[in-house]
C-alpha cells in the first residue's frame, strides 16, 4: 500500500494550508514555512524511518523528526510525569533545558524542542544524525574563547541542576550540545546512585583539557585538577575563576556595539504607549543609533488607564537611562553590575507605583509597562525584562527567545502543572502576573540574566507588536541575517521590522531595538596564553563565600522565585498574583474527573432521597386539625 507523500502545514493560524515539505513559503499565504526538529527520548525502530507517526511526526533518523502540523496541539498526558516535571521546573533556564514538546506515541516516548537548530534557509539540516552538534566534536576546533564560554555555561548551570537531582547532565558529554553561543542539554540526566559532584566534573573537564587551546589548556588543566582535588568546592568559585580568566583573555579582543531603535503607534492605534533607547521624539517615529565599546538598548510597552501606559514606559527609560549611563562600568565587578540593575528597576517601579498612589489610580486604571533592556560591557551581555516583551539572540545559524514570559501560562509551567503549549490553551493564559509599576517592589522579581558574547551577533528586543504570532521565529532568517552577512545595514533592518509587524500584525503599537554586536582580534595585539597565576587570586578569596554567595551576590543567575526553593518543590506563593483576569482552568486527571462526578451524582440521588422521605413524612393537611388562633382567648 502506498503512502502518500508528506506535506508540512502553515504555522500562520489564519491560514494553515497544506504544503510541499520542501516548501520554503507557504503557497497561500507567503508566510515563510517553520520547521519544528524534535528530538525523542527513545529511539524508534529502524523501519519507521521516512514515515509519518501519528499522522504527523516525520522520522527522520530514530530519534529526529519534523512535526508536520506545527500549529496544532500536540499529544500530552492527562498528567505530567514526575520525570517531566524537572523540566518544566527548570523553564526559566530555557533555552539552556529544552521543553518538552509532547508525545511521539502512547508509549511514552517524549519529543524535545530546542527552538530553531543549525539548518540551511531551505530547511536542510546542519547535522542530520545529531540535530545539534555536541561540544565535544566542536571543541578541537574551537577559538579559546569559545571553550572558556562553553565551561562557564556549564559552570553557571551546575548550581541549579544540583538543585533539582540532574546534575548528572553535565558530566554526560553526549548530552552537552552547542547551538549558536548557547551550550544546550540534550536531555536531562537524573542523579542516580549519589549527587553528582564537582570531582566528577573535573574528571570529565582533565579529559577535554588535553585538547583544549594552546592558550588555555595551562588553565583548563589546573580548573580540572583542583576540582577534582576539592580545592573549587562550589560552582561560585567556578564560575569567578572562569570570569577571571575570559577577561584576561578578551584584553586581546575588541568588541564594538552598535544600537539602533525605533517605535511606531502601528495602523490600528491612534497614540504610542511604547517607548524605547536610544531615542529622539518625533511624532509617529522614535529613531535614534549608540555605537561604543559599551552598549544599552531598552524597550517598554505601556499599559494602563488614559496616557498612562505612555507615562509609565516614558519615565521608566529616563530613570533607567539615567542611572546605567552614570555608571563606571569599567570599574565594576559582573555581580555590582547585576545587583544595580536589579536595584535600579525596583527604584523605577517604585517611582511609577508612587505615582499611581498619588493619583489615586485604582485596579486597571492603574498605569505601569513591561520592560526588556539589553546592557553590554566588553564582552559581557546583561539582559533584563518584566512582563512579555521579549529578547531574542541571533547568530548567523540560530535564534533564541531569551526571555520567558511573565504571564499565568509561563507560571503555570514554572510550577509543573502544564506543558507549555498545553498552558497557551488556557482562560487567560497572556495576562501578566508582574509589570513595572502596579505594586511595590516587594512583590517585583526583574529577571537578569548574564551571558559572554564570542562572536558576531545581534540582539533584538521587542514589544508584541512584533513579537505576536510568531513573528520573530517565522521571518529571522529573511529579515535579520542580511544584518549579519553585510548585505543590509542596522537601520534598514529595523525598519523592514516595524513594516513587517505592522503590515502582518498591526493590533498594537510596535517597538523594535537591535544591539549588533561585532568582535575582532585588538589590532596589533598578540594571542598571549592565560596563565594560572593571575587566576589564583580569585581561588584565594573565593575560599571564604558560601555556597548561596553566587545567588545573593548575582541576581542574574536567578530567576523569579527559585532561588531559595528545596529541589523539585516550587510553591505558587513565591509566584506573584496575575495583573488581570486570574487563570481559572487547570488541568484535572481522569480519575479526579471521574471522582467529582460520581460525588455530584451522589449528592443529586442523596438529595431527591431525601425529599422523598420527606414528602412521606409530611402529615396530610386534611386531615390535621387546625392551630389555635394566637388573637383567639378563651371564653
Amino acid at each position: 500500500m502506498s503512502h502518500p507523500e508528506p506535506r508540512i502545514q502553515c504555522s500562520n493560524s489564519q491560514c494553515l494550508a497544506s504544503n510541499d515539505l520542501e516548501a520554503i513559503l507557504c503557497d497561500r499565504c507567503n508566510t515563510p514555512i517553520i520547521r519544528r526538529y524534535l528530538w525523542s527520548s527513545q529511539a524508534i525502530v529502524s523501519e519507521q524511518k521516512q514515515t509519518l507517526i501519528q499522522e504527523r511526526y516525520l522520522a527522520l533518523t530514530e530519534q529526529i523528526f519534523l512535526d508536520t502540523q506545527p500549529s496544532s496541539p500536540p499529544l500530552t498526558p492527562e498528567e505530567v510525569p514526575p520525570e517531566i516535571v524537572v523540566y518544566l521546573q527548570l523553564f526559566s533556564y530555557y533555552p539552556h533545558i529544552p521543553q518538552p514538546y509532547g508525545l511521539l506515541s502512547d508509549r511514552q516516548i517524549w519529543l524535545f524542542d530546542y527552538g530553531t537548530v543549525p539548518a540551511s534557509s531551505t530547511g536542510e539540516l546542519a547535522y542530520p544524525q545529531e540535530l545539534i552538534p555536541k561540544a565535544q566534536d566542536l571543541w578541537f576546533g574551537a577559538t579559546p574563547l569559545q571553550q572558556l564560554n562553553w565551561l562557564w555555561q556549564i559552570a553557571k548551570l551546575w548550581h541549579p541542576l544540583s538543585q533539582k537531582g540532574v546534575a548528572a547532565t553535565l558530566l554526560e558529554p553526549n548530552l552537552i550540545r552547542v547551538n549558536g553561543q548557547i551550550l544546550q542539554l540534550q536531555q536531562l540526566q537524573i542523579d542516580i546512585d549519589r549527587a553528582a559532584s564537582l570531582q566528577d566534573l573535573g574528571n570529565l573537564w582533565s579529559r577535554w583539557a588535553t585538547h583544549a587551546h594552546p592558550n588555555i589548556k595551562e588553565v583548563v588543566f589546573k580548573l580540572a585538577s583542583n576540582l577534582e582535588t576539592g580545592v573549587i568546592a562550589q560552582a561560585n568559585q567556578l564560575v569567578g575563576l572562569l570570569d577571571r580568566a575570559i577577561s584576561l583573555y578578551c584584553q586581546t579582543q575588541q568588541y564594538s556595539y552598535q544600537t539602533y531603535a525605533q517605535s511606531d503607534s502601528g495602523p490600528s492605534r491612534s497614540n504610542n504607549e511604547d517607548a524605547a533607547y536610544p531615542l529622539f521624539s518625533h511624532p509617529q517615529e522614535i529613531t535614534a543609533t549608540q555605537n561604543g565599546k559599551n552598549g544599552l538598548a531598552i524597550v517598554c510597552d505601556g499599559v494602563g488607564g488614559h496616557d498612562g501606559g505612555e507615562i509609565a514606559s516614558g519615565e521608566t527609560i529616563d530613570y533607567l537611562q539615567g542611572k546605567i549611563s552614570a555608571l563606571k562600568l569599567d570599574k565594576l565587578k559582573p555581580h555590582k553590575i547585576s545587583s544595580k540593575l536589579a536595584q535600579y528597576i525596583k527604584d523605577a517601579n517604585d517611582l511609577i507605583n508612587q505615582r499611581n498612589d498619588a493619583e489615586h489610580r485604582q485596579e486597571r486604571q492603574r498605569m505601569g509597562t513591561t520592560l526588556v533592556m539589553a546592557l553590554a560591557r566588553a564582552q559581557e551581555m546583561y539582559l533584563g525584562h518584566i512582563g512579555d516583551s521579549r529578547i531574542y539572540w541571533i547568530t548567523r545559524n540560530s535564534c533564541h527567545q531569551m526571555t520567558v514570559d511573565d504571564d499565568l501560562a509561563s507560571r503555570e509551567v514554572r510550577l509543573g502543572y502544564a506543558l507549555y503549549r498545553d498552558s497557551l490553551q488556557y482562560p487567560s493564559a497572556g495576562a501578566l502576573i508582574q509589570a513595572l509599576g502596579m505594586r511595590g517592589s516587594a512583590a517585583l522579581h526583574p529577571n537578569l540574566q548574564r551571558y559572554i558574547i564570542d562572536d558576531e551577533c545581534v540582539f533584538l528586543l521587542c514589544t508584541d507588536g512584533l513579537s505576536d504570532f510568531d513573528r520573530i521565529e517565522q521571518q529571522w532568517r529573511q529579515s535579520i541575517l542580511p544584518l549579519l552577512e553585510g548585505k543590509q545595514d542596522l537601520a534598514s533592518t529595523v525598519k523592514d521590522l516595524i513594516a513587517l509587524a505592522n503590515d502582518k500584525n498591526g493590533h498594537d503599537n510596535v517597538t523594535v531595538a537591535l544591539v549588533h554586536c561585532q568582535v575582532n582580534p585588538l589590532p596589533g595585539s598578540s594571542q598571549a596564553a592565560v596563565s594560572w597565576s593571575d587566576l589564583e587570586i580569585v581561588l584565594t578569596e573565593s575560599a571564604h563565600w558560601s555556597e548561596n554567595d553566587q545567588f545573593d551576590s548575582d541576581p542574574a543567575d536567578i530567576s523569579p522565585g527559585e532561588a531559595s526553593l528545596p529541589p523539585t518543590k516550587i510553591t505558587e506563593k513565591q509566584i506573584s498574583e496575575p495583573i488581570g483576569e486570574p487563570l481559572t482552568t487547570t488541568k484535572q486527571s481522569k480519575w479526579m474527573k471521574i471522582l467529582i462526578f460520581a460525588l455530584v451524582l451522589a449528592t443529586i440521588v442523596g438529595l431527591f432521597a431525601y425529599k422523598l422521605r420527606q414528602d412521606s413524612l409530611d402529615p396530610d393537611p386534611d386531615l390535621t386539625p387546625p392551630l389555635p388562633n394566637p388573637t383567639e382567648t378563651n371564653s
